[in-house]
């Protein structure tokens, strides 16, 4: 690693500490790592996301740090490495990379998975976890009583903890996938990118992703507690896996859309305003899976091109 590259790896430890010491940048945090990554190479941003955790330890403490570990560094890294797999199947072919959609259903279960590990965490406590979770909200008098004077003084804090546990958990994945995509799209207005630029017209979700989230759904209405509150939060991760697809579907049938940018623009100031407007967009992802909405705009992509060599295959060379 030369003396330049050393010096972006430790600017972008510092970047990530700040996204993760302010709370409005927060779901930001691991920007830099992936941009770094995306560019560098895995090895890059592994010495990034492990300088971010030192420096957290340092200023913050060592739960801060575990905990910026666990919800980004390692999950990132994770999806960083898929990114840059490639193979070349003929010698004189172009290169294939890791399917996008195949990066999304790792995305998904790694949330699944680890919502499963926390929920089965907190077995033993009265209501599982979202009654520990509700316990903290009744002991933090403040927020107990903005969400009462928000939703009514007879407001439950149980399900307000099972709303905020399933949103939270659905977002944690759409997050991670929105930091990759954001630092790809970085890089390639850098022109840094390791991974060539492609478009998404042909994203599709797996066809098992149907049934699982017909399953979830029903068991959630047939299951009670914490039991019911996590099959929510599956259906919840895969619901938001078709959110992405839905976007996909947008963004290809408004190709030739005179007032595309300011349509897409409006839209993501919804997304971001009014959450609600993500079900229809799942819906029409959903949809999509069934009914191919996309094929009134058909686009054939582009072979992607070797990659430019990044820090990893200097080091190996």
């Amino acid at each position: 690693m030369t003396h330049a590259m050393a010096l972006r790896v430790c600017f972008a430890a510092i970047i990530t500490c700040g996204l993760l010491a302010a709370i409005v940048t927060l779901p930001f945090a691991a920007l830099p790592v992936a941009y770094i990554g995306l560019t560098l190479g895995l090895t890059a941003a592994a010495v990034t996301a492990a300088l971010a955790s030192a420096l957290l330890g340092v200023l913050a403490g060592f739960g801060t740090s575990l905990s910026f570990v666990i919800s980004f560094g390692v999950p990132i890294l994770w999806l960083i490495r898929l990114a840059l797999l490639s193979r070349r199947p003929d010698a004189d072919g172009a290169y294939e990379f890791f399917p996008s959609a195949l990066i999304i259903v790792q995305a998904v279960i790694i949330s699944a998975a680890l919502a499963s590990v926390v929920f089965l965490a907190n077995i033993g406590a009265d209501q599982g976890l979202p009654g520990v979770f509700a316990q903290s909200l009744q002991q933090a008098p403040q927020i107990a009583a903005l969400i009462r004077t928000v939703y009514g003084p007879d407001t439950d804090l149980l399900g307000v903890a099972n709303i905020i546990l399933i949103t939270g958990f659905a977002s944690w994945p759409l997050i991670l996938l929105g930091t990759l995509q954001s630092a790809q799209m970085l890089a390639q207005y850098t022109g840094t990118n390791l991974r060539p630029a492609e478009t998404h017209d042909r994203l599709a979700m797996p066809v098992w992703f149907d049934f699982a989230l017909v399953i979830t759904l029903l068991g959630t209405w047939v299951t009670a507690g914490w039991v019911s509150t996590l099959l929510a939060v599956f259906a919840a991760i895969l619901t938001g896996a078709y959110f992405l697809l839905g976007l996909a579907v947008i963004h290809a049938i408004s190709r030739d859309w005179s007032g595309r940018v300011w349509f897409l623009a409006g839209l993501y100031f919804l997304i971001f305003v009014v959450a609600w407007v993500i079900l229809p967009i799942s819906l029409l992802g959903l949809l999509e899976s069934r009914l191919n909405l996309r094929r009134s705009a058909p686009r054939e992509p582009k072979p992607p091109q070797a990659p430019p060599k990044s820090d990893d295959d200097e080091e190996n060379s």
